[in-house]
């Protein structure tokens, strides 16, 4: 009976450390907890405006593919893990834009927001265009998405889709540009979409 009281009174200390997303790497994959801050920027609105047939329209070559590979893992609501593959890509956030990339390994937040990952920064994010992504990283922990399209004419809107997290998995919806910018997100492109 006293294990179970200490192990109810852990409960709340449980939840409370339970993986909000995407978040700190060490070693090869996105490893331990999101920071609690991230939590005020996460997807506002299940859908952006834009449907996906005019997203897909918007774009040609080597961005079409890269957007129909994103839809792909949407579609198949692939889970979210830090250990697991799919496809040959780690299932977290920077595996799954790896694999929308289609590059060599899946690599992380840490390699992406350091300018590499086969991917490169943008100057602003008036440079965004449908497949490049936004990264974030800070105090050890990151997260990324993949940039779908500005959901409205104002440009104060993201629509992404992003593997974000073992409670959401899969998820396409936007974000607002204020809080991406307050949290450190910047724009990056894949080498091969330049």
């Amino acid at each position: 009976m006293t294990k179970l009281r200490v192990a109810l009174a852990c409960l709340p200390l449980v939840l409370v450390l339970a993986p909000l997303g995407c978040a700190s790497e060490t070693g090869e994959g996105d490893e331990g907890l999101e920071e609690v801050g991230e939590t005020a920027d996460r997807l506002s609105t299940p859908s952006c405006r834009s449907s996906r047939a005019a997203i897909l329209g918007s774009v040609s070559g080597g961005r079409r593919r890269a957007l129909d590979r994103a839809f792909s893992w949407y579609d198949a609501q692939v889970p979210y893990s830090q250990s697991k593959y799919h496809g040959g890509y780690r299932t977290d956030c920077s595996g799954y834009v790896s694999m929308c990339w289609e590059t060599g390994p899946s690599y992380t937040t840490a390699d992406f927001y350091a300018g590499g990952g086969e991917s490169f920064p943008l100057g602003s994010y008036s440079e965004l265009a449908p497949g490049d992504a936004l990264v974030h990283r800070s105090n050890g922990a990151g997260h990324i998405v993949l940039f779908l399209g500005w959901d409205d004419t104002s440009h104060a809107r993201a629509c992404v889709l992003e593997e974000n997290g073992t409670a959401d998995d899969m998820e396409w919806g936007t974000r607002a540009v204020s809080s991406l910018k307050a949290s450190g997100y910047r724009p990056i492109r894949a080498d091969k979409l330049r």
